[in-house]
């Protein structure tokens, strides 16, 4: 039991510290800038001026300045406890003339901290209490109506000022928080736009490089075919198909280094400087594409007929992806078959065909390759708003690709 109760007593003399809560350097000025002038208020009304108030009886001023005294020190509170404060506060407010300025700077604070339900109904507390006191002791040279009045507006007055710093602080927060809202769902976007460019790049890579690779593997296989005659049975190659073969190699190696390192370059660099970013690729790019198939052996009839302008990027960066695709899935698991490839556009669309026979033994139920190569296809695809089919029908892989030939 005394345990229990030990936290409780030693957070009393916390609750009740003048330091409590802790103040910015701001805030220490403002207080203590406040509990300053109603000092000097203080000294003014009860020690130089008090033989100005000749109504006041002399055994009351001892009363009334430690009444102007203590509400002098309640100020420090009223950051922690401004409804406390000044319900405390009606009592000096209303009896002592010393503690004026403290009762109005309480009501200040109760106006900017407080709710402004409970600030008017203690604010009209404080008016009815100080009334009254105009007749226990008149001031010289004030007649009653006046003070009926004053008393009423001149707290009202600072109430409204309280209120108005209270809904300018409101203001500022909620201006604050929107900002910070703001940064949060900036650094959101931009974290997903990273991310989303990262993977972009990540599918541009992997088309590039099995492209690339494919066809390094395809002549490298057949040179190695060739240098074997004892092996295979036919003839040693010439001096000039090794050369062309090893040249063959060599470029396409080094364009996949290339393309390589612009990619990772793009990956690195947050912002890259302008006019840096590569070409990408396009319709007309296909028949080079084809070209380059041709000549690493494999057979390919094209067939395209599109508009070669008035197409989005993105849209001919897709379909020349998936032409290459096609092409890099057929060389890898059907190096020896026959590619049919057709790009046309069809009912205001454009329709991209890869089909090519598939290796013996291969059933409906399977894809050739259907690894990330198609996957990375098929969110390409996904995000022009087309449809894409990849299956095996009749002892062919057809690879087909629907996209909106939408403007660019």
């Amino acid at each position: 039991m005394a345990a229990a109760v030990a936290p409780r007593e030693r957070g009393w003399p916390r609750a009740l510290s003048p330091w409590e809560p802790r103040r910015t350097p701001r805030e220490w000025v403002v207080d203590s800038a406040l509990f300053v002038a109603a000092l000097l208020a203080w000294y003014f009304y009860g020690f130089a001026s008090a033989s100005y108030f000749g109504e006041v009886s002399d055994w009351f001023w001892p009363v009334d300045r430690t009444l102007g005294l203590g509400a002098c020190l309640l100020l420090w509170w009223t950051r922690r406890y401004p409804r406390a404060v000044a319900l405390i506060m009606v009592v000096p407010g209303s009896l002592s003339i010393t503690a004026g300025f403290a009762a109005l700077a309480t009501v200040f604070r109760l106006g900017m901290l407080a709710r402004p339900r409970s600030s008017v109904a203690i604010t009209v507390l404080h008016i009815a209490c100080a009334l009254p006191y105009h007749w226990l002791f008149p001031l010289p040279g004030m007649p009653l109506e006046v003070w009926l009045v004053t008393i009423p507006l001149l707290y009202l007055l600072v109430l409204s000022f309280g209120l108005l710093a209270r809904s300018r602080r409101q203001v500022i927060e909620g201006l604050r928080a929107s900002a910070a809202r703001d940064r949060e769902r900036y650094e959101e976007r931009l974290s997903t736009t990273r991310r989303d460019e990262r993977e972009r790049i990540a599918r541009e890579m992997h088309d590039v490089l099995a492209h690339r690779v494919s066809l390094l593997s395809v002549h490298a296989g057949a040179l190695e075919y060739r240098t074997d005659p004892v092996r295979t049975g036919t003839a040693a190659p010439t001096s000039q198909e090794i050369h062309t073969a090893a040249l063959v190699i060599r470029e396409n190696a080094h364009r996949a280094v290339e393309e390589l390192s612009e990619l990772l370059t793009v990956l690195r660099e947050d912002e890259a400087p302008p006019g840096t970013d590569r070409p990408q690729p396009r319709l007309r790019d296909i028949p080079q594409l084809v070209a380059e198939a041709r000549e690493a052996g494999e057979s390919v009839d094209i067939h395209m007929d599109v508009p070669r302008d008035g197409l989005r990027e993105s849209m001919q960066r897709t379909a020349y992806r998936t032409v290459q695709e096609g092409l890099t899935n057929a060389r890898k698991h059907a190096p020896h078959a026959s590619v049919r490839v057709l790009v046309e556009e069809r009912d205001e669309a454009i329709r991209v065909e890869v089909e090519n026979a598939v290796a013996v033994g291969l059933t409906s139920a399977e894809i050739p390759g259907g690894g990330r190569g198609l996957v990375g296809l098929a969110e390409r695809v996904r995000l022009e708003g087309g449809r894409m089919e990849a299956a095996v029908r009749d002892g062919r892989f057809q690879l087909t690709v629907v996209l909106p030939a939408g403007l660019r």
